[in-house]
């Protein structure tokens, strides 16, 4: 979900990204497991804005897979650390490919963020990226509500990706992978953060803030996101926002922040905010699905997620301030 570069990271996240309503791009989630036999992996070659060889394994690796929720495919993500400390995350989504489906010369689109540089680059097509190879095999799944695979490609890219910004480019000329896929045993679409993998919000801390702007005073009950991988979730997979409730991401220490809107259903309005509860610059209306960065104008906090046409219906501007315990107004 907004959804950061604190996660695929989005605005709201997968990550996914990585946003999650929008959600930071982050790539810092905690790690567990790939697979039961520590056996998952990414090994790729990085080249261009990024030059490296990755070579990320079991156990401690972090990747997640799941269907796309258009119902078009599947994707699977990667997140790790390069030797000099820079946070990326990798993803790969097939749009081709099924559910426990094998394969040769897939198109894929492949996604990376850099966390650490606040970038995003895409391929943003599958004629630029092509899976060698594919095969899933079931795993035993320790929840009965959902289904497992063990997936395990390889493939190349003929293209570059290009950064969102349009300020390069990043060519990823090999990459292998091992990793989980998992599906949610429902026959319908199941719209719920359990069947994404994803913390359900009612497991998020909860408070409340107000905005001060003018001679009125605006109170809006919050979820808060106060971990890297409740910044990577954010508003991810929410259907319906109420016009009171809404996602507040606190950052330690503040920074200047992006986020997008993978994987973000409803449009948002984005509230940067201060460490002194000052609103440095709002957007409005931030498209669903979005992968265009939403960056804060300088140094925040915090960043404050409401439905579209908050900010409007409020009267809402630079310089108002709002009032919550994370802030410390001057």
């Amino acid at each position: 979900m907004p959804g950061k570069i604190v996660a695929l990271l989005g605005a709201a996240g997968w990550m996914a990204a990585a946003a999650v309503g929008a959600q930071a791009l982050d790539a810092t989630a905690a790690p567990d497991s790939c697979l039961p036999d520590d056996g998952g992996f990414l090994s790729a070659r990085l080249g261009g804005a990024i030059e490296a060889d990755i070579d990320w394994r079991d156990p401690g690796l972090d990747c997640e897979g799941m269907l796309r929720p258009d119902g078009q495919g599947l994707r699977v993500r990667f997140a790790g650390s390069l030797p000099d400390g820079r946070q990326l995350a990798l993803l790969f989504a097939p749009r081709s490919l099924g559910e426990g489906e094998s394969g040769r010369g897939l198109p894929v689109n492949v996604t990376v963020l850099d966390e650490s540089a606040g970038m995003i680059y895409g391929t943003l097509g599958e004629g630029r990226c092509t899976l060698d190879e594919v095969e899933q095999r079931p795993l035993p799944s320790p929840d009965p509500a959902q289904r497992s695979w063990a997936l395990r490609a390889r493939g190349f890219c003929t293209e570059p990706a290009r950064a969102l910004d349009g300020s390069g480019n990043l060519v990823l000329s090999r990459f292998d992978f091992a990793g989980r896929l998992t599906v949610p045993k429902a026959s319908d679409p199941v719209d719920s953060h359990e069947a994404h993998g994803a913390e359900p919000l009612s497991r998020f801390p909860q408070s409340q803030v107000t905005i001060a702007s003018g001679e009125a005073r605006h109170r809006i009950r919050v979820w808060v996101a106060d971990t890297p991988a409740r910044h990577s979730q954010g508003l991810m997979f929410v259907r319906q926002l109420d016009r009171d409730r809404g996602m507040l991401f606190l950052f330690d220490p503040p920074r200047v922040t992006r986020f997008w809107m993978y994987n973000t259903y409803i449009p948002l309005d984005l509230l940067f905010i201060a460490p002194d509860g000052r609103i440095v610059n709002i957007i409005e209306h931030a498209e669903p699905h979005s992968l265009r960065p939403l960056l804060s104008a300088a140094a925040v906090r915090g960043v404050l997620e409401v439905a579209a046409g908050t900010a409007g219906r409020l009267g809402l501007k630079n310089g108002d301030r709002v009032t919550h315990p994370a802030f410390q107004a001057r």
